[in-house]
């Protein structure tokens, strides 16, 4: 394949984004194309950027929905840069608007879970309805004994095997022990009964 077909079929959702990281990352044309110096991007975000466009590419988290958002953004840049005509695939700017409009501000969730488990498989249905069953499925996975997390630093919800761990509750950490203000978040696995934590410090 081509590279720059590379790029038209990722931004036309042609190719998933799995097969294009692993492209940017083993395509030596691939990151020939993407690191043309003839490109302008005089009067683009792009030229704000303290990297150059490919290593810009490679350092986003492909993970996650904004991730590949931002991938798409860009590359569509770059291809009215270079005057190719292309169709924009809209999966992943409709998908992070329906995980900004849905997302509980106590949870950060990457792109796999959210489509496997919390985004229905009929996306036909108007979208309140659609809503209404995506709040659902973060309810039915994201269980806590009492009350949902409250953050001190960005949401880290513990997930095992695809699986959420029930959250138990929270404790505050006495800045005389431990040299800094924080917080102890406690989750319990109900099918090994074992006790995680994670710790947050101000």
């Amino acid at each position: 394949m081509e590279a720059i077909e590379t790029v038209l079929r990722f931004v036309e959702g042609k190719i998933d984004t799995a097969a294009f990281e692993n492209a940017l990352y083993t395509d030596q044309k691939l990151e020939e194309l993407l690191r043309d110096s003839s490109v302008s991007w005089h009067g683009t975000y792009v030229a704000a950027i303290a990297v150059d466009f490919y290593d810009y590419l490679i350092m986003l988290d492909y993970s996650r929905l904004d991730g590949n958002a931002e991938a798409i953004g860009a590359l569509e840049l770059f291809l009215q840069k270079k005057g190719i005509i292309y169709t924009k695939d809209d999966k992943y700017s409709e998908l992070l608007s329906l995980i900004l409009k849905t997302q509980p501000k106590y949870l950060d969730l990457d792109s796999a879970f959210f489509e496997k488990y919390i985004l229905p498989a009929d996306r036909s249905m108007p979208e309140p309805e659609l809503k209404r069953l995506i709040r659902e499925n973060y309810n039915k996975y994201f269980k806590y004994q009492t009350k949902p997390p409250k953050w001190i630093q960005n949401p880290a919800w513990i997930v095992k095997n695809d699986k959420p761990l029930l959250f138990v509750g929270q404790l505050e950490l006495n800045s005389e022990i431990f040299h800094d203000h924080g917080v102890v978040y406690v989750f319990l696995d109900t099918e090994s009964r074992e006790i995680e934590t994670v710790k947050q410090f101000y």
